[in-house]
């Protein structure tokens, strides 16, 4: 292998070792976050308390309700660090007390582009180029079509409700946007945000940021 022909190879890895560890990079994720907690004086949660997640009548059957199974298996993770644990429906049914209730409310929605981008032109013939011909110049004419990728807005709001007084004492409100499709670690990136400072958090809008692996 000539010397040339070495460093060629050489610069092929180094460029494939750094798209690589480009792709490694977790995402810097960044939220607006609202919260507001109504803990009375002697009933806040504490951890190993237990929970349940209750369910609006729309969530309870059909692509709903699986969505909503896939967001509470993420949210249980994410309860879990803040001292929650979620009580088995069995153990309710035998008439173990379960102090608190979680409600979750979930939407995504996708843009064909991001808000300060201009809409894309309509695909079709247009010219893109010239071409020089001897002492004439030609048009190139060609088939253009978008190349912007769609952009996402994902909203969470969690509520905590007091099942022995029946009053919603916390509530927090989460929004996240990008150009990345929804994935299970976008998702619980955006539940980490909405249960920054859990159980005591600030009452201001205020920006969250959260690592997240790339999906």
């Amino acid at each position: 292998m000539t010397r040339a022909r070495r460093w060629g190879w050489r610069v092929a890895l180094l460029a494939a070792a750094a798209l690589l560890g480009g792709c490694a990079t977790p995402l810097r994720l960044e939220h607006t976050v609202h919260s507001q907690a109504a803990w009375a004086p002697a009933a806040r949660p504490t951890p190993g308390d237990r929970y349940l997640f209750e369910r609006l009548p729309s969530q309870r059957s059909g692509d709903t309700a699986r969505e909503q199974d896939a967001l509470e298996s993420l949210a249980e993770s994410v309860l879990a660090s803040k001292g929650l644990l979620r009580a088995q429906e069995a153990s309710v049914a035998m008439g173990s007390a379960v102090p608190w209730g979680v409600q979750l409310v979930a939407r995504s929605v996708k843009y064909p582009y991001a808000p300060w981008d201009a809409p894309e032109p309509r695909p079709g013939w247009m010219p893109y180029g010239q071409v020089v011909v001897g002492r004439g110049v030609v048009s190139s004419i060609g088939l253009q079509w978008p190349l912007r990728p769609p952009y996402y807005v994902r909203e969470l709001a969690l509520t905590v409700r007091d099942r022995r007084s029946g009053e919603v004492v916390y509530e927090t409100r989460a929004t996240q946007d990008g150009p990345w499709n929804d994935a299970p670690a976008l998702w619980r990136a955006l539940l980490e945000a909405a249960l920054d400072g859990f159980p005591d958090p600030v009452p201001e809008a205020r920006r969250v940021v959260i690592e997240a692996p790339r999906p």
